[in-house]
């Protein structure tokens, strides 16, 4: 964990079926997502808060490219493309989309998407890792990175890869999970408020401490994301707060399904709208960034 980002780590998304030991962590995250890549393939088309926010997301991504006004065969970069929505949608806006997803079934999902949608010529998808980009010096005019850092326990490297591959002027879109989120608030176990108090119990009681063979999600401050893009050269240029839900106390959610829905559409409009604290408060933040021309690689 580097103090420079300011990134904690909450309560896990437990990887069930995980191989014991110490995992390596892109090991981890793998398998997490080969065992779940039914479930992601499917977020963008369900009914529910999580599924909605993933949407919402989405939506205000490609909002944010649509600003740019990308000339026709711009290249984009997908980086984490998942099962290729957001890869199809970039080509569908006549831009140059190279994608890539750590998970072969990712990858897999993301060429019979755009083969479907009849932009396979637009869209090239591989294997990849975020780490270490496969690509050449000032290759993109975009990157566009969701639900990829919130993985991630250092966000240096990345960030710094991310930087390398954008020509100068270019732009980067990323999402990041908030460490002060709404939703969390009124839970024991996950409001940020009470950090210390769960990392002592872990320390103390050996039932409690962290299974190695989880795939984890880490949170973010908005400051943290802000200094974190402009070590690497990154002007912030727009920052939209997403996701108001579920709400739970002790991990159980205390809104029936149709009422925390419309709880969230609610807030999600005040957020939108520049309220004071939903502004800043969602369960993720969404970026969108401008490399400086005189921005070093390296």
């Amino acid at each position: 964990m580097s103090s420079t980002f300011e990134v904690a780590k909450p309560d896990p998304v437990m990887l069930e079926g995980a191989a014991g030991g110490t995992a390596h962590p892109q090991r981890v995250l793998n398998a997490y997502f080969r065992e779940q890549a039914g479930y992601w393939a499917e977020i963008y088309e369900r009914d529910g808060i999580k599924e909605a926010i993933h949407q919402d997301r989405l939506r205000a991504a490609l909002a944010m490219v649509d600003m740019l006004h990308l000339p026709s065969d711009a290249r984009v970069l997908d980086a984490g493309c998942g099962a290729g929505y957001a890869a199809v949608a970039l080509a569908s806006r006549r831009l140059i989309v190279d994608a890539f997803d750590p998970v072969e079934a990712m990858v897999d999902a993301t060429r019979k998407r755009a083969a479907e949608a009849g932009m396979q010529s637009r869209v090239t998808a591989r294997t990849g890792d975020v780490h270490a980009l496969a690509f050449p010096d000032s290759r993109f005019d975009l990157v566009l990175v969701l639900g990829v850092l919130p993985w991630l326990p250092r966000l240096a490297q990345p960030l710094r890869e991310m930087a390398r591959v954008v020509r100068p002027g270019g732009h980067l879109i990323v999402s990041v999970d908030c460490l002060w989120q709404l939703r969390q608030t009124l839970d024991p176990l996950r409001t940020p408020l009470l950090q210390w108090l769960k990392e002592f119990v872990r320390c103390a009681v050996p039932a409690w401490r962290r299974d190695p063979s989880a795939a984890r999600c880490h949170v973010i401050s908005l400051r943290g994301i802000r200094r974190a893009l402009t070590a690497e050269g990154f002007v912030q240029l727009r920052g939209v707060a997403l996701g108001f839900g579920p709400f739970t106390f002790f991990d159980r959610e205390i809104l029936p399904r149709a009422a925390g829905l419309k709880l969230h559409r609610r807030l999600q409009s005040l957020a939108n709208r520049g309220a004071p604290i939903l502004r800043s408060s969602g369960s993720q933040y969404l970026v969108l960034g401008k490399k400086r021309s005189d921005a070093l690689m390296g």
